[in-house]
């Protein structure tokens, strides 16, 4: 599923890198100016709630805003689902449709 999401910086060993907190994706495209990205999610990295926010207001570039903000409650619910795909315990992703 393609996914506008917020970038965020790299890691302290690569911190000109930019990326999307998510464990698995591929980066189509970003823009350094808005800070945001299109990444090809996998499906069943997603879920089923942040689908349909995505599928009710997609996006067509990288720079008009949402007409409808990425609720918080949706952002941890997919950090959950992330944490519970991925047997991570109390580490989490934070990724936000942007």
């Amino acid at each position: 599923m393609i996914i506008r999401c917020r970038v965020v910086a790299g890691t302290p060993q690569f911190p000109n890198v930019r990326t999307v907190d998510l464990p698995t994706c591929n980066i189509i495209a970003d823009d350094p100016n808005t800070g945001r990205a299109f990444a090809d999610v996998p499906d069943v990295d997603v879920s089923p709630d942040v689908a349909a926010f995505v599928s009710a207001y997609p996006t067509f570039d990288l720079v008009t805003p949402l007409p409808v903000p990425f609720p918080a409650s949706l952002a941890n619910a997919w950090a959950e689902h992330l944490a519970r795909r991925y047997d991570l315990g109390n580490a989490r992703w934070h990724p936000v449709v942007f």
